[in-house]
């Protein structure tokens, strides 16, 4: 109770008044027919009063039915009520549309109960107004020739305690209706999580490739700079050998970022690059250039391999040499790609660093999603003093 009289004293307890406006809005276009059915009742004024409102409740129902008018309902609720029931799905079922009809005949009665009771708010305020200003003795209320006196203020104060109080509760009753009839069906919840989940696999996607690209380039580049700038008056024909490989290397991320914001931007322009386990060695050459000494060993047809296969491969070995260049102690790293005939594996091992912490590889849980994927088995972790990364694809089922 103490709760309940708390919300009282807060704006938006009442928003069920503008949201019975918006519904005496809706149901105007629809009265006339309702009037219509009461006036073709013989019968006497309250039953032809009580077949206008049954007819009006009718037909609200069944314009509720509408998909369009559903999507009206919950933009009010969510605007006007603070609920915040999803955007209704493209085709909803008839239990969904029957639960729509009912809402809108719902809040056109409870648009009926609220004008009524700021009726009998204004008529708690007249009568003591009217007392207070000596205007006249007497008053008819629900009977003729009631006298006036101290006992009006009382009841205004009443009286309007219990508009405020029932506007109030219309509000969180309204607030649980619409999350009730208005909410999405099971079939909607479902489609609603496997957008999410589309979602969340996109961004997945997305931080993946930026990771693996952007990074290696970054991480490669960095240290060429640092080379470069070393040998800048030593060695002038080494650094203008650098910064051209820094440049073919940020041109290749180039295109890699222009394809995941194609992706981001919802573009069909942005192509996305192909590269696969047939470039391997270029990922060696740019590897060897910032200071890593790389031992490739490719064997079996590589060029052989399924596209999506080939171009997982290919991260794979670019995320194990940007760990080495980052992490790798002194000493050659070893990479080794067999392409088999039921089965890829590849291995990038190096030393680990002799002094100080071990700092963890970036990037293993996006390469373990990348093999997992594609059913594959991922193995990463220190072995002695070398640090190893074996990762198995099969290339048929059951392999």
């Amino acid at each position: 109770m103490p709760g309940f009289l708390l919300s009282l004293t807060r704006i938006g307890s009442y928003r069920s008044l503008l949201h019975a406006a918006a519904g005496a809005a809706v149901a105007m276009p629809v009265a006339p027919f309702a009037l219509a059915a009461a006036v073709a009742v013989e019968a006497d004024s309250r039953v032809r009063a009580l077949v206008a409102l049954l007819a009006l409740a009718v037909l609200m129902g069944l314009l509720g039915l509408l998909g369009p008018v559903r999507r009206l309902g919950i933009g009010l609720a969510n605007t006007l009520l603070g609920t915040t029931v999803p955007a209704p799905g493209s085709r909803p079922d008839i239990a969904t549309r029957l639960r729509s009809g009912l809402w809108l005949a719902l809040h056109t009665a409870a648009s009926g109960i609220l004008f009524t009771v700021l009726a009998f708010l204004g008529l708690g305020l007249l009568v003591p107004a009217v007392w207070l200003t000596g205007g006249q003795d007497t008053i008819s209320l629900f009977w003729s020739g009631v006298p006036l006196g101290a006992w009006t203020i009382p009841f205004g104060l009443v009286v309007a305690f219990a508009a405020v109080a029932m506007t109030a509760a219309a509000t969180f009753g309204l607030r649980a209706a619409a999350t009730a009839l208005l909410g999405p069906s099971d079939a909607e919840r479902a489609a609603l999580a496997e957008r999410r989940a589309a979602v969340l696999a996109q961004r997945n996607r997305l931080a993946r490739e930026l990771h693996d690209s952007i990074g290696h380039t970054l991480t490669t580049s960095t240290i060429q700079a640092a080379a470069a700038a070393d040998l800048v008056e030593a060695d002038p024909a080494q650094v203008r050998r650098a910064l051209g490989r820094i440049e073919e290397a940020s041109r290749s991320a180039l295109e890699d970022l222009d394809h995941v914001l194609g992706l981001l931007r919802e573009e069909p322009a942005a192509k996305e690059p192909t590269r696969t386990l047939a470039e391997v060695d270029v990922l060696a050459v740019r590897a060897r250039d910032a200071g890593l000494d790389v031992r490739l060993t490719v064997t079996g047809p590589v060029a052989a391999l399924p596209a999506a296969v080939s171009r997982e491969g290919y991260r794979i070995v670019q995320e194990g040499l940007t760990n080495a260049l980052r992490h790798a102690g002194p000493g050659a790293v070893d990479v080794r790609v067999e392409a088999g005939p039921e089965r890829l594996a590849i291995a990038v091992v190096n030393t680990l660093p002799g002094v100080g912490p071990r700092p963890g590889r970036r990037g293993l849980t996006g390469l373990a999603e990348r093999v997992e994927a594609l059913r594959g088995e991922l193995d990463a972790g220190p072995d002695g003093e070398r640090w190893r990364l074996r990762a198995t694809i099969p290339l048929r089922a059951g392999a």
